[in-house]
């Protein structure tokens, strides 16, 4: 029973910690993100940080597994519940927008050169990404063999498009437009995606 209450202890404190860096890095960037400020931010010692995440390599490769794991799930259902391609499609550009929006986690940062070569360099992250990949293809394909998406659009076209959009959140930040509402904006990249993908 005090093992796994301690391994529970453990698991909140790896959550807090790696929240914590999501939200250092999409205020200060990778390069910026001391582990001093993460200890302090979460507020624990330097020894109870590390006795963690070794280093800073391996956080960011934890946090960044932990989110592609969440967004990936919401995809990863194999059709069970009865939604089409689209719908799950869909679901997953939603989810990983609105992901973004409430943790103020910056998609953009997952794709920053030195992040993309520490995630090539572990195998879990690099499996979590090509599986991601995969599943968006398919149901891309398997939306247009089912008649959901117009034939006539290119595959790649679409699944470059759906990544564009993922990265929504972050785009136009200078922009004198304002702040999109994080309740409409999820809902509202969805609808735009959606509707431009309906055959003609």
């Amino acid at each position: 029973m005090t093992s796994s209450l301690r391994e529970r202890r453990r698991q909140v404190l790896r959550d807090e910690i790696l929240t914590a860096s999501q939200m250092l890095i999409a205020e200060r960037g990778y390069a910026a993100m001391s582990m001093d400020d993460l200890a302090s931010r979460v507020g624990v010692s330097k020894p109870t940080l590390y006795s963690q995440f070794s280093t800073k390599e391996e956080l960011v490769v934890a946090m960044a597994t932990q989110v592609m794991e969440r967004l990936f799930s919401v995809v990863d259902d194999d059709g069970e519940t009865g939604r089409s391609a689209l719908d799950r499609l869909t679901d997953l550009l939603r989810t990983s927008i609105q992901v973004q929006l409430d943790q103020r986690f910056t998609a953009m940062q997952l794709w920053m050169p030195e992040i993309v070569h520490m995630l090539k360099a572990h195998q879990e992250p690099l499996d979590q990404i090509c599986k991601m990949d995969a599943a968006v293809i398919d149901l891309v394909h398997r939306a247009i063999s089912d008649g959901e998406i117009d034939p006539q659009l290119d595959p790649p076209s679409v699944v470059r498009i759906f990544y564009a959009l993922f990265m929504s959140p972050n785009m136009g930040r200078l922009s004198l437009t304002g702040t999109p509402s994080p309740e409409m904006m999820p809902n509202d990249v969805a609808t735009f995606f959606r509707r431009g993908l309906e055959p003609r």
